[in-house]
């Protein structure tokens, strides 16, 4: 991307011990782009092995809505700790539908069952160990319609300090990624303890994210 400007599309990989094996589409504005690109790849220290699936960058059908005029599909093949992709997958993440590489960024949508706290402490590993800066869109429950509809009856059904401390971490950004207060500064505000704050927000999440009659229906 840096060296060409090209873009790359990815479809997820798998993994075989420390090797990672991925198809990728490769676009760009003429076939000597695409080409430019595919070769750039080729000499990356970080790809071990780039393999193209058709002989010559094929031409969008309908080019003033395709990603990118011409295109290249490759398998590539790289070590495990050179793609961001295996940090994802290995940790339970799951691609929900195509990652996109434009302008240096790289956009990743997906899948994951976990609680948010598991999410923040997942995505700061990968940051550390993959020295990567690592920004969350959105986070929104798999059943979208069934959260939303419900939602405000559980936050109803919180205790007056559930609903405090909740209410307190929401407006301060501690569900931002990353976050903009800490568990401390929110017990001070309220004027509790630490210990006493986090019994109270996590009654909270629990309740909110996962409440009796989504335990019930489960098995």
């Amino acid at each position: 991307m840096d060296e060409t400007g090209a873009g790359v599309l990815g479809y997820g990989c798998v993994m075989d011990g420390r090797r990672a094996y991925e198809r990728c589409t490769i676009y760009g504005d003429t076939p000597d782009h695409v080409d430019e690109a595919v070769q750039t790849a080729k000499e990356s220290t970080r790809i071990s092995h780039v393999r193209e699936v058709q002989p010559t960058p094929t031409e969008s059908i309908a080019p003033e809505s395709a990603i990118g005029t011409f295109s290249q599909d490759v398998f590539i093949e790289y070590e495990f700790t050179e793609g961001i992709g295996p940090a994802f997958f290995s940790r339970g993440f799951v691609l929900n539908g195509t990652s996109q590489m434009e302008g240096g960024q790289e956009t990743w949508p997906l899948l994951v069952q976990m609680d948010r706290c598991s999410l923040g402490r997942r995505m700061d590993e990968i940051q550390t160990e993959y020295d990567a800066k690592i920004t969350m869109e959105h986070v929104t429950p798999a059943d979208q319609d069934r959260f939303q509809s419900s939602f405000e009856d559980r936050l109803n059904e919180l205790t007056p300090r559930q609903h405090q401390a909740y209410e307190l971490a929401r407006q301060n950004g501690y569900y931002e990624w990353p976050r903009e207060t800490s568990v401390q500064e929110l017990a001070d505000d309220l004027g509790v303890s630490k210990t006493t704050f986090l019994e109270h927000l996590r009654s909270a999440e629990n309740h909110l994210l996962d409440p009796p009659e989504a335990q019930d229906s489960v098995g």
